[in-house]
């Protein structure tokens, strides 16, 4: 038995119980059938109250579930876990919770007067034109005020609200601080139900010592914590896992992320050991239970499917939305590389978890200890991290408005979204589609165009390269308008449709502005926007004006008539369209135009401001939907072809990538990051045999002094990946970066892994000395 298994064998039972409740897969349907029973239970009296009070608004239903979890609530605990946070519905991200059913009652109440504005919102997005996570505002990526309640506790700021509610407030206000208040009392009320439970389990004969221990610990703190600030570092553990679900089944919101654990307890973990509390190997014990919540879940070996029949959702897509961020800085700027940071990488790597995600964040001066950390594991193929550069971050949030104290507290929720914990809630699933765009323009279906109530100019008769660009940006940006418009309009009645008072109560300023996060309430209210397929629309329009107005190959009709033709007969061209200038090859041409198209998108963001008051944060991230989108696009002037794989986020092409890895990242730095406070995701495919663990900590250092932003890296080899897919019991540790997601390359579908080998065939081939070959995508 190797070392990975005897270690995992600890903890096998509390793998055991998790599942037995949950299920195999935690984005899935809890499977617990009292859990089930209790919430259509909920779910069918808080309908029977709403049709009974027809004048009920959004915040007397949140009273209601406030009320109902209050008494009703069932505490789930674990005897192989000494943490209680377990509402039972993985927080708020499959969606089956209480908290999330007041969304399912009020939308459309509320949205029917503008029917007519949703509908033609929700035709649009079909159509992808654009994505958009909720009608008209994201309500699948949420944060949590994990570190004001840790410092705080729920008690204190009850006490705040308390306070406020003697004061002279409007209706709206009084309403908002007097629900709030209510939340705060369920919260002290299922912790009292937290410890009977506790001590029904201590009368329990068959215990393990262990066990035994666990509900002790559970009796005790649960008494005290986090109604009042954690005071060790065990309740602090909890108190990140109790928000995260507290919050999500409370509220309905989909909270994505644990927060920043090695920077905020770390405190409480040396007074531990000081105190003689706590021995390193108890706190490593602590750390994977902790983290076994999340992956005790989710089982590895699950095939990774595709879209179900009618393309509406992921089927078994390994996705649980969780994830906690390691290293970077403290809010005075002084590097997080600790003993907790090294507890938490070695309880991931040592129990070979993919959940929860790993975001760790870096400088160009990290700890040479910890940047060879993470290059150990990325070098032998172990492709799970977000690496988050600082350097570059912190800066576009500091532009962005954010207080230098606050932006260095940053941390990532879902895939990739970045957060300034407990002081904002960034709507970062929305996608703008410029490949979409470009298709429109090109092949102009006018039936769908008049659906859709735009009006593309053609290309077909421009006389010069400025005017095919003026037409292309003129519908880009009517579209973009449009979406950001609509948004700014009809997300504001996000707050009349499921606000958030015990969640936006605890968060930075909502008190103070006397206002649910969800109308405006918290210290920062962004709202993230992404320029999806940047790589297909700069080249695009690089290959327009070299083959057409340039090097005169061919007029622009002929290229349009060759590009609807799917190339056939005109291989010739496009194999003139691969020369072409392009994203990644750090030319002036290309650099110049990107940096034009791109100022001339955040400009226009600027003038709009969103459904909470804040403005638009621009960025480049792509999900799955490189690939799925990518099958319904047709040809495009790049060269790609029908069906083609489109651009991965910040990414070249897949097809058009032959520079050598240093010139691709010049290239990728050119634009002004700062603008990007809605972050830049790059993903990168190294190759795994020229490949090293001080080549990868070299890369990640000149990544940093670039001025890039988010990282996903793996190292693979061609010999390996078809070795795998020949005999997978012998690569079962095997775990690639797909986008937001990790996964056993064994697991994936023939299609994924096709994406995989699609990435390794422009793998980057790096020594100590110099780098030789191109910038690999994946």
């Amino acid at each position: 038995m190797n070392n990975v298994t005897m270690k995992s064998a600890e903890f096998e039972e509390l793998r055991r119980e998790l599942r037995a409740y949950h299920g195999r897969n935690g984005g899935r349907e809890c499977v617990n059938a009292r859990r089930l029973e209790l919430t259509a239970r909920r779910k069918e009296a808080l309908k029977q109250f709403y049709e009974t009070h027809p004048e009920a608004d959004s915040c007397d239903l949140r009273g209601e579930v406030y009320r109902m979890l209050g008494e009703d609530f069932e505490p789930i605990l674990f005897p192989d876990s000494p943490f209680y946070f377990e509402t039972g519905g993985n927080g708020g991200w499959n969606g089956s919770g209480i908290g999330l059913y007041v969304r399912k009652l009020r939308t459309w109440p509320v949205l029917r007067p503008f029917e007519e504005h949703y509908n033609l919102f929700h035709d649009r997005n079909v159509a992808r034109f654009f994505n958009c996570c909720g009608p008209f505002f994201d309500v699948s990526h949420n944060g949590a005020p994990i570190s004001n309640i840790l410092r705080r506790g729920f008690k204190d700021f009850r006490e705040d609200a308390r306070a406020l509610a003697a004061t002279n407030l409007a209706p709206a206000e009084r309403k908002f601080i007097e629900t709030a208040l209510k939340g705060f009392d369920a919260v002290r009320n299922i912790m009292t139900k937290y410890v009977a439970a506790a001590e029904a389990e201590l009368r329990r004969t068959d215990l393990t010592a262990r066990q035994r221990k666990f509900m002790r610990m559970v009796a005790e703190s649960a008494a005290r914590s986090p109604w009042e600030p954690p005071r060790t570092f065990y309740e602090g553990l909890n108190t990140c896992w109790f928000v995260r679900e507290v919050m999500g089944e409370f509220e309905g919101l989909m909270v994505n992320t644990l927060g920043r654990p090695d920077a905020w307890l770390i405190d409480l973990y040396r007074a531990d050991l000081a105190a003689g509390r706590i021995t390193e190997e108890d706190a490593y014990d602590l750390v994977t239970r902790f983290l076994l919540h999340e992956d005790g879940i989710y089982e590895h070996d699950d095939p990774v499917e595709e879209y179900n029949a009618d393309r509406t959702r992921y089927e078994n897509a390994h996705e649980n939305e969780c994830g906690i961020t390691l290293g970077g800085c403290d809010a005075e700027g002084r590097e997080v590389f600790n003993e907790l940071t090294r507890l938490f990488l070695r309880a991931h790597r040592e129990h070979a978890m993919i959940y929860p995600k790993l975001f760790l964040r870096f400088t160009a001066h990290s700890d040479p200890e910890y940047l060879r950390l993470l290059a150990d594991d990325l070098a032998t193929g172990r492709g799970i991290y977000a690496l988050l550069n600082d350097d570059s971050l912190i800066p576009a949030l500091i532009a962005d408005g954010k207080r230098a104290a606050d932006a260095r507290n940053y941390c990532c929720t879902g895939c990739w979204d970045i957060v300034v914990d407990s002081c904002e809630d960034n709507a970062g699933g929305n996608y703008f589609n410029l490949a979409r765009i470009l298709e429109a323009t090109i092949y102009q279906p006018r039936a769908l165009l008049k659906q859709l109530q735009y009006r593309f100019a053609a290309l077909d008769d421009a006389g010069t390269f400025e005017e095919v660009y003026t037409r292309i940006m003129g519908n880009a940006k009517q579209v973009l308008r449009e979406m950001l418009a609509a948004q700014g309009r009809f997300g504001k009645y996000w707050a009349d449709i499921t606000p958030a008072p015990l969640n936006s109560a605890c968060s930075s300023d909502c008190l103070a502005n006397r206002r649910d996060f969800t109308a405006g309430g918290q210290r920062y209210n962004p709202h993230a926007v992404s320029l999806c397929f940047w790589a297909n629309f700069v080249d695009s329009l690089l290959s327009i004006r070299q083959l057409c107005f340039v090097e005169r190959r061919c007029t622009l009709p002929e290229l349009l008539a060759a590009v609807r033709g799917n190339w056939a007969g005109a291989e010739h061209l496009r194999q003139f369209a691969l020369e072409a200038p392009h994203w990644g090859d750090n030319r002036p041409e290309t650099i110049e135009l990107a940096r034009r198209i791109f100022d001339e998108f955040y400009e226009e963001s600027r003038l709009f401001r969103n459904e909470r008051g804040g403005g638009y944060q621009l960025g480049f991230w792509t999900y799955r939907e490189f690939r799925y989108w990518g099958e319904l696009t047709p040809a495009l002037p790049d060269g790609r072809h029908d069906g083609d794989l489109l651009a991965q986020s910040f990414n070249p092409s897949h097809f058009r990538n032959h520079e050598a890895l240093t010139t691709v990242l010049q290239c990728l730095a050119s634009l002004d990051l700062r603008r990007c406070a809605g972050d830049s995701v790059i993903n990168m495919v190294l190759d795994r045999d020229s490949c090293s663990a001080e080549t990868v900590a070299a890369l990640l250092r000149a990544f940093s002094k670039l001025g890039l932003q988010l990282l996903q890296l793996n190292c693979l080899g061609r010999r390996e990946l078809l070795d795998a897919q020949k005999h997978p019991d012998a690569h079962a540790d095997l775990v690639v970066r797909v986008c937001g997601f990790s996964a056993k390359f064994t697991a994936l579908s023939p299609a994924w892994q096709h994406v995989c080998f699609s990435g390794r065939r422009n793998a980057c081939r790096l020594s100590c000395r110099k780098t030789v070959g191109s910038a690999g995508t994946h």
